[in-house]
């Protein structure tokens, strides 16, 4: 199966959970032999015949941080742990390696934090969308969390990589940002209108005083904030620019076609004031005059858990 090694050191992020992640299925793939080919089929939809192989980037002789080989299938394994880190010619030259294998099935998987099914991640599954899987972290770990083997010393090295990834990855990459609205003649926006124009369909973006770094146009969701209801509703930001000779709000964020989502029932202000985090900031929201918040991954799907 190759010479990947759980106890091997990497410097490189990427790379040492990419290793973990490969060591781990290894592992459990001794005792239960199916594990690998049910994490591929089950997340990718690939199939794995026997005689497996591993290499991770040190051990392989080109770009991909991952590759899983068998007789019929050939999977080059691209890993990120921040979102909107994908780069155009990193993935094309991936592409070029792959088209030299001989085996029948030829699969590149990109594991990143980014949300399935975003318009991000399609812009790069798009480029060759027959090769191209997307698998994010939040399905791993799902997968882990479900996965059943009465080996105690594996089943305990799971849990440990699982609490390492939620720290490391969940808990610090930023996965949409909260924006307070500010109402009246400035914004043109106004407390008793703006949710029916939503409805109807009459906006495409949403201006802001300045850009907020988090919002770029790389897979981040807008929350909007009202001081009357809560937060209302979320959108996908595609692009994000500033709109010449315009004085009040000069930035606009372009929000990505049938993104928009409006909350069944708004989460009020006591639900985010109990936002799980170190220091506790959230517990300030409405009395800090902060115009827009981060939300790391974990603590928007602690959020709208919470909200159903």
């Amino acid at each position: 199966m190759g010479n990947t090694n759980i106890f091997r050191h990497y410097s490189q992020d990427e790379n040492r959970y990419t290793n973990g992640l490969i060591s781990l299925l290894k592992m459990g793939s001794i005792s239960n032999y199916p594990l690998l080919g049910i994490f591929f089929k089950d997340l990718t939809g690939i199939k794995l015949s026997r005689n497996l192989s591993f290499k991770v980037l040190r051990e392989y002789n080109g770009t991909a941080d991952a590759e899983i080989s068998s007789e019929d299938s050939i999977i080059l394994l691209e890993t990120k742990i921040v979102s909107g880190t994908l780069r155009e010619e990193q993935i094309k030259r991936h592409l070029k390696s792959l088209a030299k294998y001989k085996q029948k099935t030829k699969r590149l998987v990109l594991l990143t934090p980014d949300s399935l099914g975003s318009h991000y991640i399609h812009q790069f599954v798009k480029i060759a969308p027959r090769r191209i899987i997307h698998l994010n972290w939040g399905s791993v770990i799902s997968f882990l969390q479900n996965y059943r083997n009465k080996d105690k010393l594996f089943s305990q090295l799971v849990k440990e990589y699982i609490e390492e990834v939620k720290e490391e990855i969940f808990e610090q990459d930023i996965s949409s940002v909260i924006v307070k609205i500010n109402f009246g003649d400035k914004s043109q926006v106004y407390p008793e209108d703006y949710l029916q124009e939503f409805r109807d369909g009459e906006w495409e973006d949403w201006h802001t005083p300045k850009k907020y770094h988090e919002l770029d146009g790389r897979g981040k969701k807008l929350i909007l904030y009202d001081k009357h209801r809560g937060l209302v509703l979320e959108a996908e930001i595609e692009r994000v620019k500033k709109i010449p000779n315009r004085k009040n709000y000069p930035w606009s964020n372009k929000f990505v076609k049938k993104s928009l989502k409006i909350y069944r029932k708004p989460i009020p202000l006591q639900m985010i004031k109990k936002i799980p985090d170190i220091d506790d900031k959230f517990s300030n929201f409405d009395k800090c005059s902060t115009s827009h918040w981060n939300l790391t991954r974990e603590q928007y799907g602690w959020l709208m858990n919470k909200n159903g």
